[in-house]
């Protein structure tokens, strides 16, 4: 079930008065969306004293979410989780996974 209502924010470039830079993250806009957490959620990391939460997000297919990349982020209930990864699933292309990762320990908040 698409019960899970998740943003999808971007940084967009700007020019500073010297170059082309990334700029701030923007919400780009909403989708309804399944959310699987992988591998029984939160994983220690090697050599890393905080953990990681790697989590997958389903999406209908559309304008926006064929355009979800690696620079992207998902924020879901308050917690920023990075893109990593997309894959279209299906014979005609019925749904889009998002991989994604988050640190708990260090969460932002992209909005309140």
């Amino acid at each position: 079930a698409f019960d899970r209502r998740i943003a999808i924010w971007r940084a967009g470039m700007i020019d500073d008065g010297t170059a082309t830079v990334q700029g701030p993250l923007a919400k780009i806009g909403e989708r309804w969306a399944m959310k699987a957490d992988v591998s029984d959620g939160e994983r220690l990391r090697a050599g890393e004293n905080g953990q990681e939460l790697t989590t997958r997000f389903t999406v209908r297919p559309d304008t926006l979410t064929r355009s979800i990349t690696g620079g992207d982020v998902i924020v879901y209930q308050g917690m920023t989780y990075a893109v990593t990864g997309t894959r279209e699933r299906g014979e005609r292309v019925d749904v889009i996974e998002i991989s994604t990762a988050a640190r708990p320990d260090r969460a932002r908040e992209a909005e309140a």
